[in-house]
């Protein structure tokens, strides 16, 4: 029998000490990861997921994300994320998030944009055959704000890398939690024992490829707030922010 149709899909999930940050939290990465995975969950359910899309040479792809967090979910705990579509268009589909905890307190929120992309060209695709989603839109707001407009940096801090094998997904062009990763290795372990992400923004703007050398731009933003992105060959792969908030400061676990 076919599932039926949910206009807000929750998964539930059991922080593992193996997935947790130094700090003995969830990554933002392995959040975003969660979002994508809950995303592909509920879009397989609508009838719009992978399936849908291989024989069409199409596949969905993130372009947008803001996150903000009041906590992160600790080790050993579980966690669930609900997720519904916000709005869809020819060439975009808004999608929204909540993060809570065990007890069912709201934790965190997420708001997101998706492209379709043809797999054959690389360019993005026509998705107006799925408008019919919209009836499956429900009444429910997130109270975040959305991705705002970032703009290319004029002035960085700035690291060299080079794309590599574990860097690649299934789509084979680079993973995007590893453009997060490259961002937030610009800080050290005290930096992070010492404050918390609290909002987090990233707009991918070309896929990157195994191989290709980037510039990893930082600048200031504010005392709290940094600017950030990747380039290659002086073009924005992504732009990103990070607000963070200065915290009492990690005390490692004595024994293990």
């Amino acid at each position: 029998m076919e599932e039926a149709k949910q206009a807000v899909f929750e998964e539930e999930y059991f922080l593992t000490p193996a997935e947790c940050n130094p700090q003995g939290r969830m990554p933002i990465t392995l959040l975003i990861n969660r979002l994508i995975e809950v995303a592909t969950l509920h879009a397989n359910q609508l009838g719009i997921g992978f399936a849908s899309l291989v024989d069409r040479h199409e596949t969905w792809v993130l372009s947008r994300v803001a996150v903000e967090m009041g906590r992160y979910p600790r080790w050993n705990e579980r966690y669930r994320i609900a997720t519904w579509v916000n709005s869809i268009n020819r060439l975009f589909s808004e999608r929204d998030f909540e993060i809570l905890d065990g007890e069912g307190r709201v934790i965190g929120h997420a708001r997101t944009v998706w492209a379709v992309m043809n797999t054959d060209t690389r360019q993005v695709a026509d998705i107006s055959h799925m408008e019919w989603v919209r009836e499956f839109i429900p009444q429910r707001e997130c109270p975040v704000a959305k991705p705002g407009r970032l703009r290319p940096l004029t002035a960085f801090e700035s690291h060299p890398y080079r794309f590599t094998y574990c860097d690649m997904d299934f789509n084979r062009h680079v993973n995007s939690s590893r453009y997060i990763e490259l961002l937030l290795n610009q800080w050290d372990l005290a930096f992070h024992d010492s404050h918390r992400l609290t909002r987090f923004e990233i707009a991918y703007l070309r896929e990157a490829v195994y191989g290709e050398e980037v510039e990893v731009r930082i600048c200031p933003a504010d005392a709290e707030t940094y600017l950030a992105e990747l380039a290659h060959d002086g073009e924005g792969l992504c732009r990103a922010l990070l607000r963070f908030r200065e915290t009492e400061g990690y005390v490692p676990r004595v024994g293990g």
